[in-house]
């Protein structure tokens, strides 16, 4: 009898304690298992090789070995159907199989999704994951990729060096981007959480800034629970450029499962621990022609010197290469 009632009393414990398991729905703020409390429900979340991070352009180490990624089948619109969906945290547009990523060191990633984080509540324009030297960017994009040598996305989800995620930055203009024109206007027909549609004949390589070459890499995590950290990070180092009205519906179109607008669904920068973040260019941080163009100035003119100053690092690091065969 006694014996009964211990069990009894440690079901009624058990019963009232708070629920981490995975069936809670996680959040970015409020509830049980927002951010803060994450790596309750998910111990990885706690982890010491977590994402996003701060990419500090002078402690970036150049590595030269860091060729540029090989993008098959992003710029294929005849792939056919792209479900689109409201998952109640972002917009996730699943992608095909032929997509496939080649990284610098010959790993093969088939892509399996693609997906935004932005800001925008209480008037919050920036909203994306990563940040450049305390930075952070409109919006974010991140195309979900998975190691061709594991079976599927399910296996090496959870396997070592499971996945790869090609991260591109968002920043707002005041020219309208058309190659985006027909993904934002779909928003409205997926307004509430677990709605879905499919687009047509989408041409993922033009949603991705025009300089693929250029990127940082780093050994990190998924941003979102259960925060596996079995990712390799390309993050581009140019950025897409949309409207800000565009940005603004981006921002203010989708619902989540609570019904509230979905907005600042990012998580915070990470501490960086003993990882080494990589660049296949270098920072050169004498050159300020970019520091003395005043932001009132527009985007656009600021965009072309960007590109400007990447030609120019390309140009020096294919000179080096050349002296080095020589």
């Amino acid at each position: 009898m006694g014996t009964l009632a211990t069990l009894v009393s440690l079901l009624l414990l058990w019963a009232q304690a708070p629920c981490w398991s995975h069936s809670s729905e996680w959040t970015y703020s409020g509830g049980e298992l927002d951010e803060e409390h994450w790596p309750r429900g998910y111990p990885e979340c706690g982890g010491n090789r977590q994402s996003p991070i701060d990419l500090q352009r002078r402690k970036v180490r150049f590595n030269s070995a860091l060729r540029a990624l090989d993008l098959e089948g992003y710029g294929d619109d005849e792939a056919g159907q792209f479900p689109v969906t409201n998952n109640g945290h972002t917009v996730q547009i699943s992608l095909p199989s032929s997509m496939r990523m080649t990284g610098p060191d010959g790993t093969v990633y088939r892509a399996v999704q693609m997906h935004y984080h932005w800001g925008g509540e209480s008037f919050e324009v920036s909203g994306s994951e990563h940040t450049i030297d305390g930075m952070r960017r409109a919006m974010e994009i991140h195309v979900v990729h998975y190691n061709a040598k594991y079976e599927s996305y399910e296996v090496a989800k959870d396997a070592p060096g499971g996945l790869a995620v090609l991260a591109a930055f968002v920043e707002a203009e005041n020219a309208e981007n058309t190659y985006y024109s027909s993904f934002i206007s779909n928003l409205a027909s997926i307004k509430h959480a677990g709605q879905s549609t499919v687009l047509h004949g989408l041409s993922v390589l033009n949603m991705l800034p025009q300089d693929l070459f250029h990127y940082y890499s780093y050994e990190g995590s998924l941003t979102t629970p259960p925060c596996t950290q079995n990712v390799r990070w390309f993050v581009l180092a140019d950025s897409v450029k949309i409207s800000n009205v565009q940005v603004w519906k981006m921002e203010n179109t989708l619902l989540t499962h609570q019904n509230r607008t979905l907005q600042n669904g990012y998580r915070s920068t990470q501490p960086l621990h003993s990882r080494v973040v990589e660049a296949n260019f270098r920072y050169f941080p004498s050159s300020v022609i970019l520091s003395f163009i005043p932001y009132v100035l527009g985007s656009e003119l600021r965009s072309y010197l960007h590109r400007i100053e990447n030609n120019i690092q390309y140009l020096v690091e294919s000179l080096e290469e050349v002296k080095r065969q020589v």
